[in-house]
């Protein structure tokens, strides 16, 4: 039990008002940063005022989880915004479940989910358990505090039970009687009387939440054993003989579509020509079904590796090969659907999803190659560690890559190269793409056609960007702010392209060519 008990409920209730401060009819954004910071950092003073010391793996993992953080402060394309907000709470389950002992590295992906959902269920349970035990042993000093609250906790209760209770005949006295109405009208905004009920309801919630969570890092029930991950934690039950046909029998079909794909990608387009199919097109059938494939094999050899007995010398080895041939099956496929992407990104440009897909692929492969050196080194256990690596590295890519600013970059390349730049894609990416814009459009090398293009494309952007300063300090986004800057500083250089409304829609019209400022795009 925590030394001071009430110090965990202060802190939890601040922060869960903090997070209606912050978020409340707002755009999470720097304000997404601050509160976790304020998180992390209670976490901290909590243990310190407890007596308890963290981890140093764990304060490596704090760092981790501020960076993701800070994205949503950076950044202004959605996916890398979304993906770096589960990781931030991902990292923060695992930081609470491994504060004090950090065993993290060493969890099989069993002991993921076990630990980060005793995370969860002591979050609404950790509270309520606080509250009804009682502590012995007290020293003068914890009694003498623990005295002090004892004499203000009966009256913050009362204010707390009492506040819904009055606002609810309140709103009926009103009902009945349009003076004390007026009255209480002078006083407060009746009509906002439900929502302010509602938000005083989820900050208590989430207090109790915060609750449970700290108490779980600090005041675990019980010491953390450190986890041996090669040893199964469960016992196999499947023979080597039923494994061994399931994983030959996929190696022989994964051969037979290598042998096929080696002779359509590296046969040339008259090759690909056969299947009735353009080169754009073979390009795009199939990638995500190939992707599909090589996720499913892994999963297949991870759930075969648990429950297949290999007691013997002869099944030990037998069942390492074939696995380790799966993979080099699996890395092929991908190199394949690699292909199909480079040969899709050729034909049609960058997208955000194909960007997304492009480092994807790398991600994957250089998990299946981690598999394969485990496998060999009879490190199976270390699957899961290896598949946290790469999920966060997939996540620190995409924040350090700058997405849209890679797709613009890529897409003038092509343009300058002669192909076809789609204006209304540019006009659709996030405030991250400004800079590149800007840059590509006052680079003396571009040419006039292109530049053209881009112009009209900043000129859109002009009109469209709203002014960090009209914003709340809570919603502050570095790109967006750095953007806005950026346009009004440098829009002389495409004054020539003048947006103007049509039907409710910004238009530019230049030698008769209509080109919408419309910002709709397909998935692809």
């Amino acid at each position: 039990m925590p030394k001071y008990q009430r110090w965990f409920w202060l802190a939890a209730l601040v922060a869960a008002w903090l997070f209606d401060f912050l978020f409340w009819n707002r755009t999470a954004s720097l304000s997404f940063f601050i509160w976790i910071v304020v998180l992390l950092g209670t976490g901290y003073l909590l243990a310190w005022r407890e007596g308890k010391k963290p981890h140093w793996r764990s304060i490596l993992l704090t760092f981790v989880i501020a960076g993701f953080a800070l994205v949503m402060a950076l950044r202004g394309e959605t996916m890398t915004r979304m993906l770096s907000v589960l990781l931030t709470f991902a990292g923060m389950l695992l930081l609470t479940a491994t504060f004090l002992d950090g065993f993290w590295p060493w969890y099989r992906v069993r002991d993921y989910v076990v630990e980060i959902a005793k995370v969860v269920g002591n979050g609404f349970t950790g509270a309520a358990l606080l509250a009804t035990r009682k502590r012995a042993g007290s020293t003068d000093e914890e009694v003498r505090v623990r005295s002090g609250w004892s004499k203000a906790w009966p009256i913050v209760r009362g204010i707390l039970i009492a506040l819904p209770i009055v606002a609810v005949f309140a709103v009926l006295l009103s009902s009945a009687d349009q003076v004390f109405a007026d009255w209480l009208k002078n006083l407060f905004d009746l009509e906002k009387i439900p929502e302010y009920l509602f938000r005083l309801f989820y900050i208590l919630f989430f207090t109790g939440v915060l609750v449970g969570v700290y108490l779980k890092a600090i005041h675990p029930a019980k010491e953390a054993q450190k986890p041996a991950p090669n040893i199964p934690w469960m016992k196999p039950f499947l023979g080597w003989t039923e494994s061994g046909i399931v994983l030959a029998a996929v190696n022989l079909l994964f051969i037979i579509f290598v042998v096929i794909q080696v002779r359509y990608l590296f046969g040339g387009t008259d090759n690909i020509s056969e299947t009735g199919y353009t080169y754009a097109e073979y390009a795009r059938k199939g990638f995500g079904e190939l992707v599909a494939v090589a996720v499913l094999s892994l999963g297949m050899y991870l759930v075969l590796s648990t429950i297949t007995r290999t007691s013997s010398r002869f099944a030990k080895i037998g069942f390492s090969v074939l696995s380790v041939l799966l993979m080099a099956n699996v890395l092929v496929i991908l190199a394949s659907s690699l292909q199909r992407l480079m040969l899709y990104e050729n034909a049609y440009g960058f997208s955000q999803l194909r960007t997304y897909s492009h480092v994807f692929i790398y991600w994957l492969a250089a998990l299946i190659l981690a598999v394969v050196v485990l496998e060999l080194l009879r490190r199976r256990g270390h699957v899961a560690f290896a598949m946290l690596i790469a999920v966060v590295g997939f996540g620190a890519s995409l924040a350090l890559l700058n997405v849209d600013g890679f797709i613009v970059n890529r897409n003038v390349q092509r343009a300058v190269a002669g192909e076809e730049l789609d204006v209304e894609y540019l006009n659709a990416l996030s405030t991250d793409a400004v800079p590149q814009l800007v840059a590509s459009y006052t680079d003396p090398e571009t040419p006039e056609v292109v530049r053209e293009k881009i112009g009209k494309a900043l000129a859109c952007r002009v009109k469209v960007t709203n002014d960090p300063a009209s914003l709340p300090w809570q919603e502050f986004n570095l790109s967006q702010s750095r953007a806005y800057n950026l346009l009004h500083e440098n829009q002389e250089k495409w004054s020539q392209y003048k947006p103007f409304l049509s039907m409710n829609e910004w238009v530019i019209v230049v030698d008769g060519e209509y080109t919408p400022c419309s910002t709709f795009v397909g998935l692809d």
